[in-house]
């Protein structure tokens, strides 16, 4: 199996993202999210190791897509996450495109990217950034940069040309629900486009919240496993309660004529088909 995959080969019938290839240049994450889904299938996930002999695979793989592909970087990690300050991988991928024809989606937490700006520059891109929270980052995602770090460097990609999303994700009922639609505010005069999504509890992500957040685990208990809806494995909040939690960010999204989408929540009021992770925004050309 080579690392650079079709994304979800399993053909959900929840997504609506465009058709488009997924490349995870680390095995695993330091982030250590709370709520992270990858956990459930990677293997030793929060012990993050460099993919073997990466590069020279890339290279070969690379030159089997087709013209223009897109290419989303990544999904099941961060390719900025701490290990790329030592291996460079995310840095020697991006170098080798400055000669290729394709499209690049860059989906990550870190400021760590604004390192690269000037490659970026030089690529057809666009970056999206994810935000959980302001005053729980240390909780809910313990190896990731802060709030601030990530704020500057939405501001710092916009000020540059490069087109900004910004994923508010996942919105986890009674925890930060008002701090997103907060960030938003902050967030919204620096992008083009917004992703929402709810929790959808895992056994093991839901394990390690509510050890986190003790006194919300009866709660969640039962707006996931009483009162809720089992899709492949996760269990959502029911319809209903998606639906409320989501609607504030889709009207303000609205008022501050932001593109809006939402990520595998069988919402039609909401959904933004071929659009919704943000990749419509990388330009026809390099900048």
């Amino acid at each position: 199996m080579g690392y650079i995959q079709s994304f979800d080969p399993w053909k959900s019938a929840f997504c609506t993202c465009p058709a488009k290839y997924s490349l995870n240049p680390y095995t695993g994450c330091a982030h250590r999210c709370l709520y992270c889904y990858a956990t459930s299938f990677i293997k030793n996930f929060y012990y993050p190791r460099p993919k073997k002999e990466f590069l020279k695979v890339i290279k070969k793989e690379l030159e089997k897509l087709p013209k223009g592909a897109l290419l989303s970087l990544s999904n099941s990690s961060d390719p900025y996450q701490p290990l790329e300050k030592i291996f460079h991988y995310t840095r020697n991928f991006l170098e080798m495109l400055l000669r290729k024809d394709f499209k690049i989606l860059i989906i990550t937490k870190s400021s760590l990217i604004l390192r690269d700006l000037e490659l970026l520059k030089n690529i057809r891109c666009a970056v999206s950034i994810t935000l959980t929270s302001k005053s729980l980052n240390s909780k809910l995602e313990p190896g990731a940069p802060s709030y601030e770090e990530r704020l500057e460097a939405i501001k710092v990609l916009s000020q540059r040309g490069i087109p900004v999303s910004v994923r508010l994700d996942p919105i986890i009922p009674k925890l930060n629900e008002e701090e997103l639609l907060e960030i938003l505010e902050e967030v919204a005069p620096w992008i083009k486009h917004l992703t929402v999504s709810t929790y959808k509890a895992k056994f093991d992500s839901f394990k390690r919240l509510g050890n986190a957040f003790p006194e919300l685990k009866k709660d969640w208990e039962k707006l996931y496993f009483k009162d809720g809806e089992k899709y492949h494995g996760s269990f959502y909040l029911k319809k209903e309660l998606r639906y409320t939690l989501i609607k504030p960010f889709y009207e303000k999204a609205q008022r501050y004529g932001l593109s809006f989408a939402t990520c595998r929540e069988i919402l039609k009021d909401f959904e933004n088909p071929k659009r919704c992770d943000g990749s419509f925004l990388i330009p026809n050309i390099v900048y």
